[in-house]
C-alpha cells in the first residue's frame, strides 16, 4: 500500500507541477519553458528511471526458457540510456511521456489490488494520463505546442491548468479512501 500511495503522491506532484506550469503560461512564455521539452539532463534522469523500471517488466515477461536473455535486457538499459542522451530530441518530453504510462499502468493495478474506493474516477484519470504518454511519446512537440497554445490564447491555458490540477486532486486524495 506504501509504495501505491508514493507512486501516486509522486505522479500527482508532478500534474501539480504541470498545472502551475501551464497556469502560468499566459504571463508570457519564459526561457526555461520553451527549453522544457527538450531539456536533456531531466530528460535523462526521468528517462533512466523509465528505462529501468520497462526492464523490470520485460524481465518478469522473459519467463522459462527465455530467462536466458535477463542479462541481454539489463545490459540493453545503460546503453539505452547513452544513446538515448545522445540521439533523441525533446527528451524530457518523451521521459514523461513514458513516465505517464509506466504509472498510469501500474496504478491502475494497484487501484484495484489495495480496494480504492471510487476507482472508476481514479481509473479515468489513469486513462487519460497514459493516452496524455501515448502521445507525448509519440509526437513529443505537441508539449512545446500547447504550451506555446496557452500563451496565446488565455482559455486554452486555464483549461490544460484546471485538467491537471484535477488529475493532481484526484490522485492525491484517491489513494487515501
Amino acid at each position: 500500500m506504501f509504495s501505491f500511495i508514493l507512486l501516486s503522491t509522486c505522479l500527482g506532484a508532478l500534474c501539480l507541477f504541470l498545472a502551475v506550469l501551464y497556469g502560468t503560461l499566459p504571463r508570457g512564455l519564459r526561457e526555461w519553458q520553451r527549453a522544457l521539452p527538450r531539456q536533456r539532463w531531466l530528460g535523462l534522469v526521468l528517462g533512466s528511471i523509465c528505462l529501468i523500471w520497462a526492464a523490470y517488466h520485460a524481465c518478469i515477461m522473459l519467463e522459462g526458457d527465455l530467462s536466458r536473455f535477463h542479462f541481454l535486457v539489463k545490459l540493453a538499459v545503460p546503453a539505452g540510456i547513452v544513446l538515448c542522451f545522445f540521439f533523441l530530441d525533446f527528451l524530457f518530453a518523451r521521459a514523461l511521456g513514458g513516465f505517464f504510462i509506466l504509472c498510469a499502468n501500474q496504478l491502475l493495478h494497484d487501484a484495484f489490488v489495495h480496494d480504492v474506493g471510487g476507482r472508476g474516477v481514479y481509473s479515468l484519470v489513469c486513462l487519460a494520463l497514459g493516452l496524455i504518454g501515448l502521445f507525448l511519446l509519440g509526437a513529443p512537440w505537441h508539449f512545446r505546442d500547447s504550451m506555446d497554445l496557452a500563451v496565446r490564447r488565455p482559455l486554452w491555458s486555464r483549461l490544460l491548468a484546471g485538467l491537471f490540477l484535477l488529475f493532481a486532486l484526484v490522485l492525491l486524495a484517491q489513494p487515501y479512501l
